[in-house]
């Protein structure tokens, strides 16, 4: 098996991936949306409460819904942002994975950057699918991302089985 596949670490991966480490399997817009809908209709809850009731201990609580609010909307918009910046030298950095038979190879270039690595697919602690990306795991904060869309020599089913046998059970098909 030798299947080619591309990734850019553009603003949408990154974006991707943060999503996925904030709402792991749950789509990231759906769950956003439904916590905007509970947050706003908390806040108007406590407006009306203070409209009716005047209680100096629900303007600490309207503070800490908005707080709440404010929080999530940080986490959603800006922080993929933050994390795109500081990719520095990686940034928009081409990344080019050869699937093997037992390894992934791993080659990466940008205009201040080059380097190639090899993993075998037993150190891989998990894997992610989404419908665009598949990001791999080599530890807890450090993952490949795949563009699902740029497979070239093969078949995506042929790596999801290849990866499923190695990481087993901690390989999680996301429904988004």
């Amino acid at each position: 098996m030798e299947i080619k596949a591309k990734c850019k670490f553009d603003f949408e991966s990154i974006r991707a991936l943060t999503h996925l480490s904030l709402f792991k399997k749950a789509n990231p817009k759906k769950r956003f949306l439904i916590w905007s809908i509970i947050s706003t209709i908390v806040v108007v809850v406590i407006i009306l409460e203070m409209i009716v009731f005047s209680d100096a201990m629900l303007i600490a609580l309207l503070c800490v819904a908005v707080v709440l609010f404010l929080l999530e909307c940080y986490l959603y918009f800006l922080l993929p942002k933050i994390k795109y910046k500081a990719l520095a030298k990686m940034k928009d950095a081409e990344n080019q994975y050869i699937f093997c038979d037992n390894v992934l190879k791993a080659f990466t270039k940008s205009q201040e950057y080059s380097g190639e690595a090899e993993i075998e697919y037993s150190l891989f602690v998990r894997a992610y699918e989404t419908t665009k990306y598949l990001f791999l795991y080599q530890t807890n904060n450090q993952a490949f991302i795949i563009d699902k869309n740029t497979i070239e020599g093969g078949i995506f089913e042929d790596i999801r089985k290849k990866l499923s046998a190695y990481v087993k059970d901690k390989y999680v098909i996301c429904k988004y």
